[in-house]
């Protein structure tokens, strides 16, 4: 359902973005040209405006969703999403982990000398500041509240337990970006979910997690957005 929500909202922003652009034409009094429009958003979704709206959309569209799934009558949605406080004792312990993470991580690409992407490409450098607060604030908190709200909490109690939970949470984590990164940025990826999951069960919160994720992106946003580092 999650994934059905992801490409709907894609789908909703790209057919909206189409109508604006047909709606510009009209209020010129053009003909708007089907090509020409298709064309003008093909080009729009190579840029990080079009990743902000899209992203935007995504958040609220399956927000109210989530919201909506994850209330019982014998458990409220702040339990199902694991929206509860946590032992602070435990975020320098993870912030250490994670800076190890993406100290290892850094090495490791430029040892294999990993080639960025086009989509890497397009945000180097682009200092796009709406981009760079979707990055770090919407994004964590949607897929932390799918990935390790929502879905940790129903297949922990599962037959998975907490190994295949790990797991599936962390392979679909890594294949919602599959196409963005090179192969070897994806297995960064899964193991960044690994960790995030783990520190989802040590703490019992997802909030953990999603402070993590938000540092994570945060710190990668300040590397390529902003500094241009690839």
């Amino acid at each position: 359902m999650f994934a059905i929500l992801y490409f709907l909202a894609s789908f909703l922003y790209i057919i909206g973005y189409g109508g604006y652009l047909g709606a510009q034409y009209g209020a010129q009094g053009e003909m708007p040209d089907p090509a020409e429009i298709q064309a003008a958003v093909a080009a729009h979704l190579q840029t990080p405006a079009a990743i902000v709206g899209s992203y935007l959309v995504q958040f609220f569209l399956i927000i109210p969703v989530l919201l909506a799934v994850a209330n019982f009558k014998t458990q409220s949605l702040w339990s199902t999403l694991a929206v509860r406080p946590f032992a602070i004792k435990l975020v320098w312990l993870w912030i250490g982990l994670l800076l190890v993470f993406l100290a290892a991580q850094s090495f490791l690409v430029r040892l294999l000398d990993v080639a960025p992407g086009e989509f890497m490409q397009m945000l180097a450098g682009s200092r796009h500041l709406p981009l760079v607060l979707v990055i770090v604030l919407v994004a964590p908190v949607l897929e932390e509240l799918i990935f390790r709200g929502y879905l940790f909490t129903a297949w922990r109690q599962s037959r998975l337990g907490l190994t295949g939970t790990l797991l599936l949470t962390s392979a679909l984590f890594a294949l919602m970006h599959w196409g963005q990164y090179h192969w070897v940025q994806a297995v960064f990826i899964f193991i960044l979910a690994l960790m995030l999951g783990i520190a989802r069960e040590k703490s019992g919160s997802v909030l953990l997690p999603m402070l993590l994720h938000a540092l994570n992106n945060l710190a990668s946003a300040i590397v390529v957005i902003y500094l241009g580092i690839l």
